[in-house]
């Protein structure tokens, strides 16, 4: 009788486990929308009209996440106008921010954690796993995942059951031929044994899926532009549909998944020869696996790329007499010294590309620039290095300032501020001077980084100071700041329309400071007075109205032959009398040329030098007559100069580039002597030079101390 009762007990404990999985596992609806780019006067609407649609529903989506650019420009009132639009929302909202979101404004990240809480964080719903992660970086358009939040999404994906559905969203797409995202490598290898079953993000603008080692990932328009994605997850399927302005009524399906991935692949990878930077020929083998077997099926096939070369075929490997592997090798003769990718793509029977990508160095011994040393700090380096006599100052987003000697990178000094510093270091006599996001601007001793004194400015800093007549100025948020050098005590103020982040320049007892209001600054620097004010920025090339955007804020002023030379980000180079603000004359990149901008002037004996954008992959460096604006010589490095300007190195200038290259250019001729790639890392820093050496910082939070032949 027991044994009877004790069955029917374990029945019944079955049928309920049974009933709550099925429960647990019950079939439903998200909505994925992206680039709502509200402002503070318009596309609220759009908004506004999904909630009514979504509220009418039957039945209704479970949840709306947002990936990014949620704002126009990360403004307080824009976040709360686009918080007023979804305000009737009757189902839970969960937003990621993007680029738009921090790229504006100082304030942007945290208006977005007020707004929404976390940046990146994860939750469960009906047996599936929802992963939202910030792809964004501070005063940038370009993607990345930090340190501390791959390692959070690690030991997330460790707490999932096996074959879990997980779910991933984020502004930036990856796996794309342009990389959006600085370590989508780490990513992609973070995420390979996992069942994830879509990737979904924004900042495209179009509507496209694409699959990155056998994940599918999606993109909508931006909302205001008038299309989202409805995502119906059943009990083994998954289907995305394209709702757009056409299709309201009958959502296009551009997808039907399984809701399990059960053949989980990856590339395994592995040089056939030391890896050693001074190997002229280096071989590597690759192989394709499947849940941890080496796929063996002569419809495998496999090819490489060599940085950006075409790809080239990968030969089977004879002496693998167990399984399917490949074998390739190739000369390092003829490449630029430094750090390269090698890319290796593997086609599996169904057709499935997937991919792996390996960093390898190469390094000669005579005749090319070579790494004498490198230093890592914390977190990654936005700033630029400085300067002064042997030591070398530059300032982390793990909140601290460095000082390295230049010889050997050995670290002299350490100082901490109290929140992460984005800003350049100046170096005037004894004192360093550092601005940090907890909105102090802060004075150290150069010798041991002891704290002099500290000014609050309430808001975060992100701007260099310049230093006239026992003055220290800085531009801060909507005010610009003199303090008295030695003592930090407040000298005086001056209102303004918007930001700071680039370095302030003296002439004279003059501040000259651009910022984000369209506006260019000249004040006296013992009242803050203002000298004069030129408005710049304009749209169509220069001719149009003023535009926020096209501000004289990213590119620091330089003063010589009595004009003041600075870029605004409408591609103009400008010319201005220092004494009134006339404008001397303008000049903009050749036809066919990357566009001026972000790249800061650098005068040398009549001529200016600054670097174009390098979008199109030209990497375009110019030379201006200063007296009229004639260009003079032209110079294609092959890399994307962006943010990174032209520092003077005796017959050089050098200029680094987004993707981490180091062009050192004969600045009288315009030639191209040396390049030197360095580890992968977004590098938006402006080289310091030392005698033959050449220090730059990397978003990977590495110093490098590169050494010319």
């Amino acid at each position: 009788m027991f044994r009877r009762y004790q069955g029917m007990f374990c029945l019944w404990l079955l049928l309920l486990s049974l009933t709550a999985a099925a429960q647990q596992n019950a079939p439903f609806q998200f909505v994925h929308i992206t680039d709502t780019h509200v402002t503070g006067s318009r596309n609220d609407e759009p908004v506004r009209q999904l909630v009514a649609r979504i509220n009418g529903m039957s039945p209704k989506p479970a949840f709306v996440i947002n990936t990014g650019d949620i704002t126009e420009l990360g403004l307080p009132e824009e976040f709360e106008r686009y918080k007023s639009a979804i305000a009737d929302l009757t189902v839970p909202h969960y937003a990621v921010p993007g680029n738009h979101d921090v790229r504006w404004s100082p304030t942007g990240k945290t208006a977005f954690t007020r707004s929404f809480g976390k940046r990146f964080q994860s939750f469960d719903y009906q047996g599936c796993r929802f992963i939202l992660l910030d792809s964004t970086v501070l005063l940038q358009h370009w993607g990345l995942l930090d340190d501390s939040q791959l390692k959070w999404l690690e030991n997330d994906l460790k707490r999932l059951r096996r074959g879990t559905p997980i779910f991933l969203f984020f502004h930036h797409p990856m796996g794309r031929d342009r990389s959006q995202i600085m370590n989508e490598e780490a990513l992609l290898r973070l995420l390979a044994p996992y069942n994830v079953a879509a990737i979904f993000v924004g900042h495209g603008h179009a509507d496209i899926t694409w699959r990155v080692n056998g994940i599918p990932c999606f993109m909508a328009k931006g909302l205001y532009q008038g299309s989202y994605h409805l995502v119906e997850v059943g009990q083994d399927h998954v289907k995305v549909s394209l709702v757009s302005k056409e299709t309201v009524d009958a959502p296009k399906i551009v997808a039907a998944l399984p809701r399990t991935r059960t053949a989980l692949r990856r590339i395994a990878f592995g040089w056939d020869d030391p890896n050693i930077p001074l190997l002229e020929r280096r071989r590597f083998l690759a192989e394709i696996r499947e849940n941890g077997r080496v796929i063996n099926d002569e419809r495998v096939k496999a090819e490489y790329i060599l940085d950006n070369d075409p790809p080239k075929p990968m030969a089977v490997d004879k002496r693998d007499k167990d399984g399917l592997s490949f074998i390739a090798q190739f000369e390092t003769r003829g490449l630029w010294s430094g750090a390269h990718r090698l890319r290796t793509l593997i086609t599996a029977p169904d057709g499935e590309v997937y991919r792996r990508d390996e960093i390898f160095q190469v390094e000669r011994l005579r005749g090319e620039p070579r790494r004498e040393w490198e230093a890592q700090t914390g977190d990654p380096i936005q700033g630029s290095p400085v300067i002064a006599g042997s030591s070398l100052f530059l300032a982390s987003l793990d909140r601290r300032v460095y000082a390295f000697q230049t010889d050997n990178g050995r670290r002299r000094w350490t100082r901490e501020t109290g929140g992460p510093i984005y800003a350049t270091p100046l170096v005037e006599g004894e004192t360093l001077y550092v601005g940090s996001t907890d909105g102090a601007l802060y004075a150290l001793d150069v010798k041991n980084g002891r704290v002099r004194w500290r000014f609050d400015t309430g808001s975060p800093l992100f701007a260099t100071p310049a230093v006239s007549g026992g003055v220290v100025c800085i531009g801060g948020y909507r005010k610009i700041y003199g303090l008295d050098a030695a003592s930090g005590k407040l000298r005086w103020t001056q209102e303004t329309g918007g930001f700071f982040q680039s370095r302030a320049a003296a002439h004279e007892g003059v501040f000259y400071l651009g910022g984000w209001d369209n506006t260019l600054y000249a004040l006296e620097a013992s009242t803050g007075q203002v000298k004069w004010k030129a408005q710049m920025g304009r749209s169509n090339g220069g001719r149009g109205s003023l535009m926020f955007y096209f501000s004289p804020a990213i590119t620091s002023p330089v003063i010589a032959d009595g004009k003041l030379y600075i870029c605004t980000n409408d591609g103009v180079l400008h010319a201005l009398n220092a004494q009134t603000g006339e404008e001397v004359w303008t000049a903009r990149a050749p036809q066919g040329g990357d566009t001026l901008g972000y790249s800061s002037p650098l005068y040398a004996e009549g001529m200016i030098l600054v670097g174009g954008l390098g979008e199109k992959g030209q990497g375009d460096c110019y030379a201006f007559d200063s007296a009229s604006g004639k260009l003079i010589w032209r110079c294609s490095t092959g890399a994307d100069n962006y943010d990174s300007s032209p520092a003077r190195m005796g017959e050089f200038v050098v200029i680094g580039s987004v993707q981490g290259r180091l062009s050192w250019i004969e600045w009288k001729t315009g030639k191209l002597r040396y390049q030197y790639a360095l580890d992968p890392g977004y590098v938006f820093s402006t080289p310091a030079n030392s005698e033959r050496m050449t220090f730059i910082t990397s978003m990977n939070g590495t110093v490098y101390g590169i050494r010319l032949p």
